[in-house]
């Protein structure tokens, strides 16, 4: 079986969605699977009309396959493009995130997304998600036959030695750690409100995520640091190398990400597997992936729960321990990329 794997711009960005893709096709690879990555120019989820003309005519001299996987973030907005795709070979989206549910959309802009999106998979043999929540919101947002959908969960790295952070030392300042591209959707500014009221703790906040898809956000968070005397206990490091972050991992003590709405949240898996004690929110699929005994969640953007969360985990050395015992009891539960990839080769098959 070949395999066509169609996305939008570079699969380099750090998103979690191209994470996600750039997993299974390595796996893919690994195991002797055929697939062909083809990467369409763009402004996607809002292409102009040149580029979905551009991308319309890129079909024509597409590599002949069985079937071919398109990302949602192409598919939803251009449903030309999958009835086009689909005249030459099966077509299953990969949908991570429904693009109208997406925050800081206005009413006008989701409404016609959710069209586009509902009209695409018209021509769509099935559809993957990455989580059993978004599965769920396929079936509710647009109608689709439950039957048709399939969710096949990331898989996470494991760590070449689990992390020897510094719970386990006699450091008295709590490294928190946070991991997420700066958009509305991950709440970083609510985490900074809730963190500037406990200033007076001994505590730092390192952020790792690009910072260039929301430009006057980030201006936003950086004067609120500077307004609140938080520039010597947080610092925001950009995108960067996976090896960073896992040296980052290694030398915290919490992760925390209040992010509104998770699809699946591979970060949060991540941490647990390092051993951090997590604390997020219930937004979306993020309660299904934490376990109960892994960390502290509470409601997105309550501001109040937030701190009192933190203050718990950074003044109780001994509850942050008890949490990072139970992440070690948790990991197994965690599929690796090789399953996923797997799980996914297999569906694929089922269907072309």
């Amino acid at each position: 079986m070949r395999i066509l794997f169609v996305i939008p711009g570079d699969i380099d960005l750090p998103t979690g969605g191209y994470r996600y893709d750039r997993h299974i096709i390595l796996e893919w690879r690994k195991s002797g699977q055929q697939v062909d990555l083809i990467s369409m120019e763009g402004n996607y989820p809002f292409p102009t009309d040149e580029e979905k003309a551009s991308a319309l005519k890129a079909i024509e001299h597409f590599p002949p396959a069985e079937i071919a996987v398109v990302d949602g973030l192409l598919g939803g907005a251009s449903p030309e493009f999958l009835k086009k795709l689909a005249d030459k070979m099966p077509v299953v989206s990969l949908l991570h995130h429904p693009l109208c549910l997406e925050n800081g959309l206005s009413e006008q802009v989701a409404k016609e997304l959710k069209e586009s999106e509902k009209s695409g998979l018209a021509w769509v043999k099935a559809v993957i998600t990455t989580s059993e929540t978004t599965s769920q919101s396929v079936k509710d947002n647009f109608k689709f036959a439950p039957e048709r959908i399939h969710a096949v969960l990331p898989g996470v790295d494991r760590p070449a030695n689990r992390a020897t952070n510094t719970t386990d030392s006699d450091s008295n300042t709590v490294k928190l750690i946070c991991v997420a591209s700066v958009i509305p959707r991950k709440s970083h500014r609510t985490l900074l409100e809730a963190l500037a009221e406990l200033r007076n703790l001994d505590w730092v906040l390192n952020c790792y995520g690009s910072t260039q898809f929301d430009e006057a956000l980030f201006l936003n968070l950086k004067e609120f640091i500077e307004m609140n005397s938080l520039t010597d206990k947080v610092a925001f490091h950009g995108a960067v190398e996976d090896k960073t972050i896992e040296e980052a991992y290694a030398n915290s003590d919490i992760f925390v990400l209040p992010s509104q709405y998770e699809g699946y949240g591979m970060v949060y898996a991540e941490a647990i597997v390092r051993g951090l004690p997590v604390i997020g929110t219930t937004g979306g699929a993020i309660a299904k992936t934490v376990p109960p005994s892994c960390g502290i969640l509470i409601e997105p953007e309550n501001t109040r729960q937030l701190k009192q969360a933190l203050e718990k985990l950074i003044t109780d050395k001994s509850l942050r321990l008890e949490y990072k015992k139970n992440t070690i009891r948790a990991e197994p539960e965690f599929p690796t990329w090789q399953t996923a990839a797997q799980q996914f080769a297999k569906r694929l098959k089922e269907l072309a």
